[in-house]
């Protein structure tokens, strides 16, 4: 019996695809700014999630006060 691979995600992948979904945008990818609002992520998911952001050279994330957050980046060419 095969199982769907929505049942197999954890909570942290949905929110992962989410934002990932976000960023691989046609908008996204245009502006390189993307706003993600937490939604239903958990406390541990969304901190789990920040921690990750914040480790990414090249990215940055503006704090807004409703909890969500904006991502920045530009497209380094060296790197290709």
């Amino acid at each position: 019996m095969a199982y769907s691979q929505s049942s197999q995600l954890t909570s942290y992948d949905r929110l992962t695809m989410r934002v990932s979904r976000l960023v691989n945008n046609a908008r996204g990818v245009l502006d390189r700014h993307v706003h993600v609002e937490r939604l239903e992520a958990s406390s541990e998911d969304w901190a789990l999630l920040l921690e990750a952001f914040e480790e990414t050279e090249g990215l940055i994330v503006a704090h807004r006060d409703d909890g969500s957050i904006d991502l920045f980046w530009k497209v380094c060419y060296d790197d290709f």
